[in-house]
């Protein structure tokens, strides 16, 4: 049996899988889920993965996408995007950031 100190990569594969700190959203930026309704908002980025990702892109909730928001319920958030309205759960919309609209 090999010494327990000589294991092949072990600081590399803990290193991998060593949780990043996620960074601080500005002061502005807020996420979906905190917007009222009636409000304008634009959208500046979000807290999550490629999966979530590619289910906005697919939404067409684009990054600099204004969107108004419509209802905001307890579990449930209505946007207004593009003439139409989608409903989004609480957990997906507290991961998308996003910040006032400024009227031009």
């Amino acid at each position: 049996m090999p010494p327990v100190s000589g294991r092949i990569g072990e600081t590399s594969v803990f290193k991998k899988f060593h949780k990043a700190i996620p960074e601080e959203p500005d002061s502005a930026e807020l996420s979906l889920a905190m917007a009222l309704p009636g409000q304008k908002v634009r959208i500046t980025g979000h807290r999550g993965g490629r999966m979530l990702r590619a289910r906005l892109l697919a939404l067409g909730l684009n990054m600099g996408q204004e969107v108004e928001i419509l209802q905001n319920n307890r579990g449930l958030i209505i946007i207004g995007i593009n003439g139409g309205r989608i409903a989004l759960g609480r957990g997906i919309s507290q991961k998308i950031l996003a910040e006032p609209a400024t009227a031009l």
